[in-house]
């Protein structure tokens, strides 16, 4: 079977093998699919993992002990076949480990695990990444992008919903360039806790914004209680996208540890703007949590 179950009493999630995807979130209430399925006329996956880069790199490209080495965005490990490490009714654990293939554009030995545990009717996701080099530095980043179906019920329309933000603070948001390239010199500060959502919010590319401390995102709508809340309080940034001009019937809602690429950046990875550094045989974590309403 090309991909695992994971199921309680208040939903059912499938994840794929190949990129360790959730390619399912499924009510067990009400029958109501959370998760975008995967519609080639607009987006043709559910919700890849980012690693090891978010976003794009300038020219698809990076330079590290002076060689340059290819990446196209988001990385590969979305197209790789994860190893299943563990797995319960309610608890799936899948491993990714460096290949021949990998080490030619990505040259370091590494171990990246994906956890996946339901609880009631909230799914918590967690990264670990472990640098096995014996003696090199290794850089990285990581990501989640799962699209969400939207309206998320029949009653409602795509513009009748919004995103709350929420301790309330001031937060930085970074425009992109057509190149989806950060622009750094534009950066503005946002005091906004609510972003009505519609079409036109993505006419400048995907919204991104920095989220360090504790975090929760709201998508929800007054007119159903049908709703996705996402808390973390380890992940710097925040990426929100659907795409444009066509109307696609999703949103993406993505907390990443890394970003991509600054306008203006050199190229040198170990420079690399939100890039997380492992010493030889360390490891790393990261998580956050989905509750489904």
């Amino acid at each position: 079977m090309d991909y695992q179950v994971l199921e309680n009493e208040e939903l059912i999630v499938n994840v794929l093998n190949k990129g360790a995807e959730i390619s399912s979130i499924r009510s067990k209430i009400d029958g109501t699919e959370y998760i975008w399925q995967a519609d080639g006329k607009f987006w043709s996956r559910h919700a890849p993992i980012l690693f090891p880069i978010v976003g794009k790199l300038k020219g698809d490209q990076y330079n590290l002990d002076g060689k340059t080495y290819n990446m196209s965005q988001h990385g590969f490990a979305r197209d790789c076949e994860f190893q299943i490490t563990n797995h319960g009714s309610e608890f799936l654990a899948m491993t990714l480990k460096e290949d021949d293939e990998s080490l030619v554009n990505y040259p370091f030995k590494f171990e990246l695990t994906i956890e996946y545990k339901l609880i009631s009717n909230c799914l918590i996701v967690r990264y670990f990444v472990e640098n096995r080099e014996e003696n090199n530095p290794m850089y990285f980043a990581i990501g989640a992008h799962p699209g969400f179906n939207l309206p998320l019920d029949s009653q409602t329309d795509f513009n009748d919903y919004y995103l709350e933000f929420s301790p309330q603070k001031t937060r930085n948001f970074i425009p992109v360039t057509e190149e989806v390239l950060l622009q750094t010199d534009k950066t503005v500060k946002l005091t906004d806790q609510i972003y009505l959502v519609n079409r036109e919010m993505f006419s400048e590319g995907v919204l991104i914004w920095e989220t360090a401390g504790n975090t929760r995102v709201e998508l929800k709508s007054d007119k159903t209680e049908k709703a996705v809340i996402f808390d973390y309080n380890n992940m710097l940034y925040l990426g929100i996208w659907s795409p444009y001009p066509q109307e696609a019937p999703f949103i993406c809602i993505e907390p990443w540890c890394g970003v991509a690429d600054t306008f203006d950046s050199k190229g040198d990875y170990t420079e690399k703007l939100g890039i997380n550094k492992l010493a030889p045989q360390e490891k790393f974590q990261s998580s956050y949590q989905m509750t489904f309403k």
